[in-house]
């Protein structure tokens, strides 16, 4: 497995990793929902140990700090999120618009299964606690960067506009999406379903401004 790719599944302990696959599932989303609740900061990880049924020293024999279970479970859910987006058939895709919603229902999915998901990878996205957040910022700035070319390998981008660049559009997208993402979750009425409507609106509305005529 290639350490240097980040947003993979990350390899820890080789003793947690021998655990069946509950357990280690049972431990993971222990800590998904109290990091979720909390900031890393103010984040237990006697919490956690209770919800996962361990002792906080079983917690920490498997992992090494609060900091590496923090990290694990960030690259664990990316990794989450990346193998499901390959098991779509989006290779036979070519438009880049048309890919971005197969992605955002698939994520969607994601976070309606388990809401905790939701709330720990929009806290980690805007984390300001020194202990993790140059790491957070590295992990993800690997990961726009290699899922890019993963995402759209058969795009036909000379739908785009000529002074426009697919890459910023990308970006476009993705901050807009994760900025009304943070948004909408403080809102008591938050609706999932509605919020990927109104996001595929916007994203038919941009593609209007950067694709050609002819393919609109």
């Amino acid at each position: 497995m290639n350490r240097n790719s980040q947003w993979k599944e990350a390899v820890l302990n080789e003793k947690f990793l021998k655990l069946p696959e509950e357990k280690q599932r049972k431990i993971i989303y222990a800590a998904i929902r109290v990091f979720a609740e909390k900031e890393y900061k103010h984040a237990s990880t006697d919490r956690m140990a209770e919800l996962a049924g361990i002792s906080k020293g079983l917690l920490f024999f498997y992992f090494k700090n609060k900091k590496s279970l923090y990290l694990y479970v960030y690259d664990y859910l990316i990794g989450l999120i990346v193998r499901q987006l390959e098991d779509m058939d989006f290779k036979e895709e070519h438009d880049f618009f048309k890919l971005f919603e197969l992605s955002i229902r698939v994520k969607s999915t994601l976070l309606k299964d388990n809401p905790y998901i939701h709330g720990f990878l929009l806290k980690a996205r805007y984390e300001e606690n020194e202990a993790v957040r140059q790491e957070l910022s590295d992990r993800n700035k690997t990961f726009l960067e290699e899922m890019f070319p993963r995402w759209f390998p058969e795009v036909d981008f000379s739908k785009f506009k000529e002074d426009v660049d697919p890459w910023d559009v990308f970006m476009l997208l993705y901050y807009l999406g994760d900025g009304y993402l943070r948004e909408a979750v403080c809102r008591k009425d938050f609706d999932l379903d509605r919020v990927c409507e109104d996001y595929e609106r916007w994203m038919d509305w941009i593609k209007k401004s950067v694709y050609r005529k002819e393919y609109l």
